[in-house]
């Protein structure tokens, strides 16, 4: 009698017990690491540390969340990692961007992931601005097929300067890239050195650096890539007074963009600029930890005192969550076939790149 009192008497424990395993959060006692797949001190990388301190604050359990950086191919090199030999455990998110999303959606050689691999959280806009230097003899974008001088853009890697290739190739410019540029900021210092006369930056880079020199008639903003609102192209609402390339090219040809490259562009800029800079997890992931992570975000975005420090890094975008998110990665994934067809040719033609 007494062993099945005491075995009752576990067992009554026991189930007492559970209710409280079964609700504890799932990251009690963990830890969160966030995957950036650029070097430290970049936009990324800020990026990913303002998305750090958020998750500390706001995710229930209060996980330790550290950043750690894998740079390299533009990110690749982290997110052929993540998708094929992090633990799909829900302790590692990743920092994507919308350029990541082109380089998976055109099979870029060496890309060992699928879009589908992957669940965006959270996402963050970003515009760019492509402008001029005075020696072409512009004064403004109706001056664009009437350069004094060869027109000469500076690239670091074609895809983080796809807004500016596919603006020009849309507005009909003869253009030619000099490539290898270690990165955007050495770029710009190439033009104020007269190296090339045609670059392109993210839109809070151009604001900071470049907007006090076009005063100076040091620089000429001729357009925005813009942000795609359904099937329309709008205005950077960070550079109002800056055409869209929609806007730019009406200016220099009299009539609205169409055929094969404009397409392509609506599709690129709606993957780098709406997409912008994501954080994503694996979609196969516990369900419990997608769960935990967004309901994290939901309570981050709307915390005024953290967006109040994550201001300088979000640079006025602000976040994307919930079904505008889900929406807009879905249409960057249904990226047309004949799209995809013309930019791998453009590519692989002017820049010699490879896809599967």
């Amino acid at each position: 009698m007494l062993a099945r009192t005491v075995t009752v008497a576990a067992l009554l424990a026991a189930l007492a017990a559970s209710p409280a395993t079964a609700q504890a959060p799932f990251y009690q006692g963990k830890q969160i690491k966030v995957l950036v797949g650029f070097p430290p001190g970049g936009g990324s990388d800020l990026y990913g540390r303002v998305i750090a301190d958020g998750l500390a604050r706001h995710v229930e359990g209060r996980p330790t969340v550290v950043v750690q950086n894998q740079p390299g191919a533009g990110s690749v090199i982290a997110m052929n990692n993540y998708a094929n030999r992090v633990a799909r455990d829900g302790t590692t998110v990743l920092i994507g961007t919308g350029q990541l999303l082109v380089r998976l959606l055109l099979g870029l050689d060496g890309a060992r992931a699928k879009i589908s691999d992957l669940q965006a959280l959270v996402a963050t806009p970003m515009g760019r601005i492509t402008y001029a230097s005075p020696q072409t003899g512009f004064r403004s974008t109706k001056d664009l097929l009437n350069p004094r001088e060869p027109l000469i853009l500076g690239v670091p890697e074609v895809i983080s300067t796809i807004d500016a290739v596919l603006g020009l190739t849309v507005l009909k410019a003869s253009f030619k890239s000099i490539t290898g540029y270690p990165g955007k900021a050495d770029v710009r210092l190439a033009l104020l050195r007269n190296e090339i006369n045609l670059d392109s930056q993210a839109t809070p880079i151009f604001e900071q650096s470049v907007r006090p020199t076009v005063k100076e008639g040091a620089a000429i903003p001729l357009f925005a890539q813009g942000f795609m609102d359904g099937d329309k192209l709008t205005r950077d609402p960070a550079a109002p007074d800056v055409p869209s390339v929609a806007e730019a090219y009406r200016t220099v040809h009299g009539v609205d963009p169409s055929g094969p490259a404009w397409e392509s562009y609506k599709a690129v800029a709606r993957a780098i600029g709406n997409g912008g800079k994501i954080l994503m997890i694996h979609s196969d992931a516990p369900e419990p930890a997608r769960a935990a992570i967004k309901q994290g975000i939901e309570r981050m975005v709307k915390d005024l005192d953290y967006l109040k420090t994550a201001e300088s890094v979000l640079e006025g975008y602000g976040f994307n969550t919930g079904e505008q998110l889900e929406r807009n990665i879905a249409a960057i994934g249904n990226m047309d076939a004949a799209s995809i067809a013309w930019l791998q040719e453009l590519l692989s033609r002017d820049f010699r790149m490879k896809f599967k």
